[in-house]
């Protein structure tokens, strides 16, 4: 079920789930983004309309609702659906035929969470070979995404890291993937990701706390010298990562820790700012 809870919100007009077309965005083009609820706050919403209008704007699309329209359509929707904790969903979808109309929809998602055995122990990944076409733009059912979503079944896998031809790393199918080595924190450069919400975070803190931030091509045959690897996303915060393929991480990589840290305060004090 792709929208949960049980009123979503379509073109400013409120619904019940239950009419939601699940086969709504099977054509044209929809950008979107997944937003954490905490305590009935929409954490980084800012960095999340900054990104889906980014996104439009790549595939020279056009969103005409403004940023504090939006910002109000939330909060009434975690107010008419009394949820505090969970994922929404912010989507735009444009009819294929005029690339000049469109739906905007916001809705509860259905959730995962990270377990505490899985931010203790690590989760398990493994390897895809594919890249997204337009990696900075977030859109819906892209090639990759689907090989993806088959590796992480028939592995039974918590995510895959996408490879290009040359055997560089990019990013998770649904994540971004950062690694470190010593005392710094390396990811893949940002022309070749999606710019995730919960990346941007961690190199903010890397920058306030003068962690070093290291943006580069990262070859497949690296891995084995890296001393972690770690997952960000809206969903997983900062994830530790046991194992890639055959090879094994330690998820109680001090610098790793100090990061999870750091990044659940950067949280709280967002949630603090904007609680109202």
């Amino acid at each position: 079920m792709e929208c949960f809870q049980k009123y979503f919100i379509h073109n400013k007009e409120i619904k019940l789930c239950s009419d939601f077309d699940e086969n709504l965005y099977s054509k044209g083009t929809s950008v979107y983004e997944v937003i954490r609820i905490e305590q009935g706050v929409a954490l980084f919403l800012e960095d999340h309309l900054e990104r889906l209008f980014q996104s439009a704007h790549i595939l020279n699309l056009n969103i005409d609702e403004r940023f504090d329209d939006i910002k109000s359509t939330i909060k009434e929707l975690v107010r008419i659906n009394s949820v505090l904790i969970g994922k929404i969903k912010l989507m735009v979808h444009f009819n294929s035929e005029n690339n000049k109309q469109h739906d905007f929809l916001i809705y509860f998602n259905p959730h995962y969470f990270p377990t505490v055995q899985e931010y203790k122990n690590g989760v398990k990944t493994g390897l895809c070979t594919a890249i997204r076409t337009n990696p900075n733009a977030k859109m819906h059912n892209t090639k990759a995404r689907l090989k993806a979503n088959h590796i992480i079944a028939e592995k039974k896998l918590f995510e895959v890291i996408l490879m290009d031809k040359d055997g560089f790393m990019t990013e998770g199918s649904r994540s971004n993937v950062l690694f470190i080595s010593e005392d710094s924190v390396i990811s893949a450069l940002e022309k070749d990701i999606l710019q995730g919400i919960a990346r941007k975070n961690v190199k903010r803190i890397c920058l306030e706390n003068k962690i070093p931030f290291i943006e580069r091509k990262i070859h497949f045959n690296e891995l084995s010298q890296m001393d972690a690897l770690f997952l960000t996303g809206t969903s997983l915060k900062v994830l530790p990562v046991s194992a890639f393929e055959e090879i094994r991480f330690s998820a109680e990589n001090p610098l790793l820790h100090k990061l999870m840290h750091l990044y659940d305060l950067k949280i709280e004090k967002y949630i603090k700012k904007n609680l109202k």
